[in-house]
């Protein structure tokens, strides 16, 4: 029997934080109404993010830095994501999150 995920990725920032003008950007993964967030250690400005877009405006060579950074941090968690369908595995936010940081089983530290 196949069953079907949500998956979705949102980039935001936290505005609660706010230092000097500038905001640190978040990652949420939601997987089947379950969600959890991922720091991406970047701080922007507040005037520079576009909500709606949900990326850096401008062209600066910050603006395209983040966006880089950004689709980068996209790409890997949906590569994570269809790697876990692909091979029949639980899918969870959690566990996305971990392979991501690299605290999954698999991974190998000295």
């Amino acid at each position: 029997m196949k069953s079907s995920h949500t998956f979705t990725i949102l980039f935001w920032i936290n505005k609660s934080r706010i230092i000097d003008g500038k905001a640190e950007l978040f990652a949420r993964v939601t997987v089947d109404d379950r969600r959890t967030n991922l720091g991406l250690k970047r701080k922007i400005e507040i005037k520079r993010w576009d909500n709606k877009a949900k990326k850096a405006v401008g062209n600066s060579t910050e603006s395209r830095e983040i966006n880089n950074h950004i689709e980068s941090i996209r790409v890997k968690l949906y590569n994570i994501y269809q790697e876990l369908r692909y091979n029949g595995e639980l899918i969870t936010a959690q566990l996305i999150k971990a392979k991501y940081n690299g605290e999954d089983d698999n991974s190998k530290t000295l």
